[in-house]
């Protein structure tokens, strides 16, 4: 890997807590409240449905709750791994269960929220069974990395290319997006994820970092993953506590190795992405941007 968690400088926002879990936070650091620009973060809190599911809101760093989750028509709905999209909107995938059998889900469908007029306004999102982590930059959205599609607000495909992408799933697993759009020194990045399989409900990430030119299109990715993931990255109680917790009537227990980017953040001294951590904790990792110049400047690409 790239960059090891133990050489950098990490801080946790939210954690498991015992009563609920929180993970897989964005932020926006030019959120304008009180006319006054400041940094906001907004969390995926879980919690523990009739001792049966886990079911995920939307709260900001206060605790405020932006999106609830709600019975409606029979239909159990939970919201998961919100975005920020600008200062004024949110997407944020939206889980939809069988209100009459939990173990069943119907649906996950992808919405936009709007911070300001508190709407949620659904996409088709493909007549898809399963989507998640769609990518907004302006009036395009990336829509998948494999194949690299974007799509613009009508859903329609405007860009398609399956993408060489076989010696990175040899090793590390079908990639899928993480986070947004991001420069440095004017060349465009993002990140995505992958995992692979370590035994029955026993999952390892690792995380990748995409080059991008002007228009969005995919130039090449590095050979070797930004980040892999470790459990030693966690407090071993913390992790047996929350697995011990996740265990409900319905859902058994799924022991991730996870480093799960949403979003990044790019300051004058550092690159902020921030990610869940083995699903027990929110995290910013901080890469100084000096270092991340130099590394990634000395790192082998593959050509897309």
């Amino acid at each position: 890997m790239i960059f090891n968690l133990k050489d950098l400088q990490i801080d946790v926002l939210k954690k498991f807590d015992g009563i609920n879990n929180y993970f897989n936070p964005t932020c926006c650091n030019t959120f304008k409240h009180y006319e006054t620009i400041k940094s906001y973060t907004v969390f995926r809190k879980e919690s523990i449905y009739q001792n049966k599911v886990l079911i995920s809101d939307i709260v900001d760093q206060y605790d405020n709750v932006i999106l609830k989750s709600y019975v409606q028509n029979d239909i159990l709905y939970s919201f998961e791994d919100a975005r920020f999209i600008n200062n004024e909107e949110l997407s944020v995938c939206v889980c939809q269960r069988d209100y009459r059998d939990l173990s069943k889900i119907i649906r996950v469908s992808f919405a936009k929220y709007n911070l300001k007029t508190r709407t949620l306004n659904h996409f088709k999102t493909q007549n898809a069974h399963f989507e998640k982590h769609w990518q907004f930059y302006n009036d395009k959205i990336i829509y998948h990395v494999d194949p690299y599609t974007i799509i613009n607000n009508s859903e329609e495909v405007i860009y398609k290319k399956n993408i060489n992408l076989e010696p990175w799933i040899e090793r590390y697993g079908k990639p899928g997006l993480s986070t947004n759009v991001f420069e440095v020194v004017g060349i465009k990045y993002l990140l995505f994820h992958s995992y692979i399989s370590l035994g029955k409900l026993y999952f390892k990430y690792f995380v990748g970092l995409l080059r991008l030119n002007d228009g969005l299109h995919p130039v090449g990715y590095t050979y070797r993953p930004l980040f892999e993931s470790t459990r030693e990255y966690s407090d071993v109680n913390l992790l047996n506590n929350l697995w011990n917790w996740r265990k409900t009537e319905l859902c058994d227990v799924v022991k991730y190795e996870v480093i799960f980017p949403m979003s990044v953040v790019v300051d004058d001294k550092n690159i902020n992405i921030y990610s869940g951590l083995n699903d027990c904790s929110a995290v910013n990792i901080k890469i100084d941007i000096d270092e991340f110049i130099y590394k990634i400047k000395n790192e082998p690409f593959i050509i897309v």
